[in-house]
């Protein structure tokens, strides 16, 4: 699927709805978002327009924003697959003023369940194992939440729940054999959208289909409230995840990364 930087624009400003800061504000087509520093994505400017000044002066504002919350400014950049787009432009303005890139790049993946012939269909009837089933709440509770560890850390910090619950509507689904929690991951939807965020295998049930069907059962509820477009995010240099998915049937559509200010003088 060839993506041009307009839709992709027109993506990540509805990703925007389904992950938020607990504080927003708008600097023209500039999305300013804070949450005391749990995700990148919900304590990074968006940047979706022209953001009503020129560049260095919005930068400026940035910092100052960012920096009144004792946070690190930090902007999210998308981009296309292809090395040309304002994105990369724009990319090349921030580095030119040392603004440096934070490790952990990411893709957007899309798929299409309106596909008959998508795989994901056959993944949502997939057999678990043993006494594993499959639940679907509308709330975290403490199991799903202990078997949540963004980017690997065992901290809770306490906005984490409000940002998990931000969505205009999200079910936190989860694997489990009685009170075992084998996969964990969470299901937003906003603007005729579902996204796919928060998912996570028990290291000891990795590589036993927990994955794919996992996929397939959160993917089976959003179509039952009518929704067919799906997204995700997965690191660039995450490959088996990424080949998950391309086998589940999601496409590329997009990458994006976070450029961090330079420190003050």
């Amino acid at each position: 699927m060839a993506w041009v930087y307009d839709q992709i624009i027109d993506l990540e400003r509805v990703a925007a709805r389904h992950w938020r800061g607990t504080e927003e504000e708008w600097l023209g087509g500039w999305l300013l978002r804070a949450a005391d520093g749990f995700t990148g994505r919900a304590n990074s400017v968006l940047p979706l327009g022209d953001p009503g000044l020129p560049l260095d002066s919005a930068l400026e504002t940035v910092v100052g924003w960012y920096q009144d919350r004792s946070l690190p400014p930090m902007i999210a950049v998308p981009t296309l697959l292809e090395a040309d787009s304002p994105g990369h432009e724009f990319d090349q303005f921030l580095m030119e003023r040392s603004w440096e890139t934070r490790p952990g790049p990411a893709f957007v993946m899309v798929a299409d369940l309106s596909d008959d012939a998508s795989p994901l269909r056959d993944y949502a009837l997939a057999e678990l194992p043993g006494r594993a089933k499959f639940r679907v709440e509308t709330e975290p509770d403490h199991g799903w939440l202990a078997a949540y560890h963004y980017r690997g850390q065992d901290r809770q910090p306490p906005v984490m729940r409000t940002v998990l619950t931000s969505a205009p509507a999200q079910v936190f689904a989860s694997i489990r054999a009685d009170d075992d929690v084998l996969a964990i991951a969470r299901l937003s939807i906003a603007d005729g959208w579902a996204g796919i965020t928060a998912v996570e295998v028990h290291p000891s049930q990795r590589r036993a289909g927990l994955g794919r069907a996992l996929t397939g059962a959160v993917c089976a509820e959003a179509l039952k409230g009518g929704i067919s477009r799906v997204f995700l995010q997965v690191e660039t240099g995450n490959a088996a995840a990424i080949a998950l998915y391309k086998q589940c049937g999601f496409q590329l559509s997009h990458r994006y990364h976070y450029r961090v200010a330079p420190p003050p003088i």
